[in-house]
């Protein structure tokens, strides 16, 4: 992971696990900027050009426990340049 929990919690405005912050990630869970930054940085275990596909493990809920018992992430930009969790 690039973009640790701390470093999110110091740069968004979070409320409820959400970011409150105006700007591509606004409404979305803490944990979405740090993917995104890793899949910009070539690590998402899928990329398609469009999603990026994160599977998730033990060490990605340690860091994130929002994530749940969600087993994969997809992530993806809109043509408005918003990022959200599909």
């Amino acid at each position: 992971m690039t973009m640790t929990r701390k470093e999110v919690l110091e740069e968004y405005e979070v409320v409820d696990g959400r970011i409150q912050t105006p700007g591509k990630f606004e409404g979305e869970m803490l944990y979405v900027p740090a993917y995104w930054m890793a899949g910009l940085e070539g690590f998402a275990d899928e990329d398609d050009g469009n999603v990026y596909v994160f599977e998730l493990g033990p060490e990605d809920r340690k860091e994130f426990p929002e994530l749940g018992k969600m087993k994969k992430l997809r992530l993806v930009e809109s043509d408005q340049g918003f990022v959200s969790e599909l």
